[in-house]
């Protein structure tokens, strides 16, 4: 499948809204990917998929992922169900079997240590696409295209200090991810 019927798929299973989004995050995993050497097509794949299964209702994708050993303890949580579910659909229905864009969908919303650069991108890219605005977005876009793990250790940051605002939870692999991260610029040092 090319990447225009790609997008027609994806713009009939969601909504307008949804869909302005995923056309942010394509745009914005573009310019990651040109910026830090990934392949484009792949971050356009994963883009356009990563948020596919989002509108779903929650009673299927929490049946899709039931035997998810990363959901365990999330149940309820469609902000962390989507991005397995749609890796499911994206590997069943899309017969894609690129294991990073895979990888790049499931995880888009939690991360994971030690995380490919094409995770790491559909991850930021979702965070500080265009349409995006919340305090400090501009910032960590600055910091993102100054420096990738930096970048994203500001936005886990953010987000965690949101979750706990707001009495949120936020999934181990996502503090996994920031310290893996952590690990990351300190051997670069």
């Amino acid at each position: 499948m090319n990447i225009d019927d790609l997008r027609e798929k994806v713009k009939e299973k969601l909504s307008p809204k949804r869909f302005k989004h995923v056309l942010g995050v394509e745009e914005m995993c573009v310019i990651l990917a040109k910026k830090y050497g990934e392949d484009t097509n792949k971050a356009r794949i994963s883009a356009l998929l990563h948020d596919y299964m989002k509108e779903t209702n929650i009673e299927i994708l929490k049946n899709m992922c039931k035997d998810v050993p990363e959901i365990k303890g999330y149940e309820t949580l469609l902000e962390i169900l989507h991005g397995f579910a749609g890796a499911m659909v994206a590997e069943k229905e899309f017969n894609i079997t690129d294991k990073d864009i895979l990888n790049a969908i499931k995880y888009h919303t939690i991360g994971r240590e030690n995380m490919s650069l094409l995770e790491k991108i559909v991850y930021i890219g979702d965070a500080i696409e265009m349409n995006r605005d919340y305090p400090h977005v501009d910032e960590i876009r600055n910091e993102v295209m100054r420096d990738l793990n930096s970048g994203i250790i500001m936005e886990v940051n953010r987000k965690t200090e949101y979750l706990k605002e707001k009495g949120g939870i936020i999934h181990i692999d996502t503090i996994k991810m920031k310290d893996s991260l952590i690990r990351e610029k300190e051997m670069r040092k």
